[in-house]
């Protein structure tokens, strides 16, 4: 009895001691939006998920080291510091690192939230991807259960964007071409003063976000439909997940297949919340006829799916099976 105390003991003394030696794992991170930005507000549900969980299995063995945005890494070099090591951790959308990984641009065009991707196997195919291609893995799909929408300052009536100058990102510059409009690309942080000099007529945007740029000041119109989905990949680079023990490994595993399901009922809640915000601040929607509506969605995603298998014969039908209803 006594040596069974004693060794007891001795097995939760050295237990204790193995927890106080235990290496810190420290992970930096950036986002491809300023820190203020409603875009962020899924990559921080995941960092309070992981924060929280650390902090009742693991204290003191993981730390996310928010380092900033664009001010800190330019949005399209994000990726290529994960793959230097550079940083650890990038919460961005598709469009900023598509030309590294063509397949990408897939995601958007998903009939699906990010947990039945996982069931469909969505997930597998594209962190398989995204570890050979270019070497960092993918962790999550934050974003964001919410649609694309054109914001313009002249009104459109039907499926047809020519004499139009409209903003985008690589995400739906192809759908802005189609349409027949003129796509701009330049980043976030000149659309206010293209919108102002009349360089741009419009952009593509989420349900949400404009008003953190003010944007509302110069927009006029909100177009439905919406088009596409938020595809706002967690990356992680490969070199810093190697190094984490395998139980770390899981926990951030389980953290981002709770925070897709967090993200997704968090923005799905501020879109409902914004559009009255916008309508008070004088924007007025204008919903396409509906035979105009299907043809707009219609040239959308055509346009998407033809690049993208295209670009990757190989892989962009395969996606397109798995994305597809």
């Amino acid at each position: 009895m006594k040596k069974c105390l004693i060794g007891c003991l001795m097995f939760m003394f050295y237990g204790v001691i193995g927890l106080v030696h235990a290496e810190t794992y420290m992970l930096k991170a950036v986002t491809a939006w300023p820190k203020p930005t409603t875009d962020n507000q899924a990559f921080f549900i995941f960092m309070e998920i992981v924060k929280k969980k650390i902090e009742a299995k693991y204290p003191g063995q993981l730390e996310i080291k928010y380092l900033g945005g664009p001010e800190v890494i330019k949005i399209t070099e994000q990726v290529q510091g994960l793959q230097s090591g550079l940083i650890d951790l990038c919460f961005t959308t598709s469009a900023y690192y598509v030309s590294l990984l063509p397949e990408i641009d897939a995601v958007k065009l998903s009939s699906f939230s990010p947990w039945e991707e996982r069931e469909r196997g969505v997930w597998e195919y594209l962190n398989k991807l995204h570890e050979e291609k270019i070497g960092v893995r993918y962790l999550a799909r934050l974003g964001l259960g919410i649609k694309f929408h054109l914001y313009t300052k002249k009104p459109i009536e039907k499926a047809d964007l020519r004499g139009l100058n409209i903003r985008v990102s690589p995400m739906y510059l192809q759908m802005v071409k189609a349409l027949g409009g003129n796509p701009v690309v330049i980043p976030p942080t000149e659309v206010y003063t293209a919108l102002e000099r009349g360089v741009v007529d419009g952009y593509g945007w989420p349900e949400v976000g404009i008003m953190d740029w003010g944007w509302q000041k110069l927009t006029k119109y909100i177009i439905e439909p919406g088009f596409y989905q938020v595809p706002n990949p967690l990356l992680i680079s490969l070199k810093a997940w190697n190094k984490l023990p395998e139980h770390l490994k899981v926990l951030l595993n389980e953290s981002a297949v709770e925070a897709e399901k967090e993200a997704v009922r968090h923005f799905q809640e501020l879109a409902k919340a914004e559009r009255p915000k916008l309508l008070q601040a004088g924007l007025q929607v204008i919903q396409l006829p509906p035979d105009e509506a299907k043809k707009f969605l219609q040239i959308s995603y055509d346009a998407a799916w033809k690049e993208i298998i295209e670009k990757c014969p190989e892989t962009g039908l395969p996606l397109k099976k798995l994305l597809s209803k």
